[in-house]
């Protein structure tokens, strides 16, 4: 007779706790920069920025919990993915989880800039209501050194993604084409730190790509929580077994 291996597999609770941590990384991450920050913060208008910055402190620093919330979580998913993937190169493996930890390294650096945002708008408050232009310029510095650092953080998760990708595609760990992706949004938020850092007026044209990252990383997240990694022998342990009779 003939018996078949059961084909629904169930992630691992490491690869499910890694999967919602990041899951949580993305919607945070989402949360701060453009519910909050993209709602505050008005370009290359300093007054408007201090002034709406000033007006909701609370909503800004509940933006900044959300920026520290997901910093931990990177580290959750950096110590998971590790866990994940350490059977395929354990020196990649590191090399990846290390690169995931420098980017998280210097966003914990970065935050500084927001809190100096935060005060400067403050001070820039006057007690009738009017906004001083010395102290609201230096919030929308403040902001803007933010976003520069965040961009270089990137770059670290760049390389990050493309050491995932390869481990990813070596160990046979998901579809072809996730590994793909994942090395596109490696190749996306590289090129997108270098252009930020190196020539401003070039990200406009590199934005929309950004979509990439969002699909390829919600997808490998969803796949952690639902069916976690696969493994090198799943081709063959799903395939029906002979057993005697």
């Amino acid at each position: 007779m003939h018996t078949e291996a059961a084909t629904v597999q169930r992630p691992s609770r490491r690869a499910r706790r890694t999967g919602i941590a990041y899951l949580g990384i993305i919607v945070t991450g989402i949360f701060a920069e453009f519910a909050v920050r993209g709602s505050l913060i008005v370009d290359d208008d300093p007054i408007a920025t201090a002034a709406n910055i000033a007006g909701s402190p609370g909503l800004f620093g509940i933006g900044i919990g959300a920026d520290v919330v997901m910093i931990a979580l990177d580290v959750v998913v950096a110590f998971g993915l590790f866990g994940l993937l350490r059977h395929v190169d354990r020196r990649w493996a590191i090399a990846a989880a290390v690169l995931r930890l420098i980017q998280g390294a210097v966003l914990v650096a970065n935050l500084n800039f927001l809190w100096r945002a935060l005060f400067s708008a403050l001070d820039a408050e006057g007690s009738d209501g009017s906004i001083a232009i010395g102290p609201a310029q230096d919030a929308l510095d403040a902001v803007e050194r933010h976003a520069l650092g965040y961009d270089v953080g990137l770059i670290a998760f760049a390389f990050s993604c493309l050491v995932l990708a390869r481990l990813l595609a070596v160990g046979g760990l998901v579809p072809r084409v996730l590994a793909w992706g994942m090395a596109a949004t490696g190749g996306v938020y590289l090129i997108g730190s270098a252009a930020a850092v190196f020539a401003p007026d070039a990200s406009s044209v590199i934005e929309p790509f950004y979509v990439i990252p969002l699909v390829v990383e919600c997808a490998l997240a969803v796949r952690l929580v639902t069916r976690g990694l696969d493994h090198p022998t799943d081709a063959i342990t799903h395939r029906p077994v002979r057993v005697a009779a």
